[in-house]
């Protein structure tokens, strides 16, 4: 996501998006996860904002200071994630591809109807732990260039073996029947 120099630092938050409850917060500095935590009042402001927008049907979408770009992005009308980047030539696309991409790992993980319908907040906070290894490989990776390729990106997060004992339990896929012959399969990739 730009070039990645020591002062450079990407945070990204996630709020539950009826009441602003913080779910998580990630952070990575010159590419490496780091322990930098934005203050909560920052938090709330930059959750504030969104929200007071959202009250009056305005959309923020985005916000460019001098060093530090912000990106926000509502998904199902429950979570709510923020991405702020100094990053120098970070652009508002690439955070919010990135925004896209943390919350399909978090539906990997813990399930849409989880995320969608949020009974627990405790619990999904516990939940959602086993996706910060993927997150954080997205919040350093700047390798990531499927939008110019027309290809899909993979990423590996380093420790994959937390993701086996994620709690969200795989769909029951129908499977094909064979007949004998050599059938062409088409498998499609849904938008959350």
């Amino acid at each position: 996501m730009g070039d990645e120099g020591p002062g450079s630092t990407v945070h990204l938050l996630c709020l539950a998006a009826s009441s602003g409850v913080p779910l998580f917060c990630r952070s990575s500095s010159g590419g490496a996860p780091s322990r930098q935590q934005l203050p909560f009042s920052v938090i709330g402001s930059l959750n504030g904002v969104h929200m007071f927008g959202q009250n009056l049907d305005v959309q923020l979408n985005s916000a460019r200071t001098e060093d530090t770009t912000v990106v926000w992005k509502s998904f199902h009308d429950s979570i709510t994630l923020i991405a702020v980047s100094s990053e120098e030539g970070t652009s508002e696309l690439s955070l919010e591809r990135m925004l896209h991409m943390v919350f399909g790992a978090m539906v990997l993980i813990v399930g849409l109807e989880e995320l969608t319908t949020i009974r627990n907040v405790e619990r999904l906070k516990k939940e959602l732990r086993a996706s910060y290894c993927l997150i954080d490989s997205f919040l350093g990776s700047s390798e990531l260039i499927g939008d110019l390729t027309q290809c899909v990106d993979s990423a590996i997060p380093p420790e994959g073996s937390l993701m086996q004992d994620s709690p969200a339990p795989l769909p029951d896929v129908p499977r094909p029947v064979s007949t004998g012959a050599h059938q062409p399969m088409l498998t499609s990739i849904n938008q959350f």
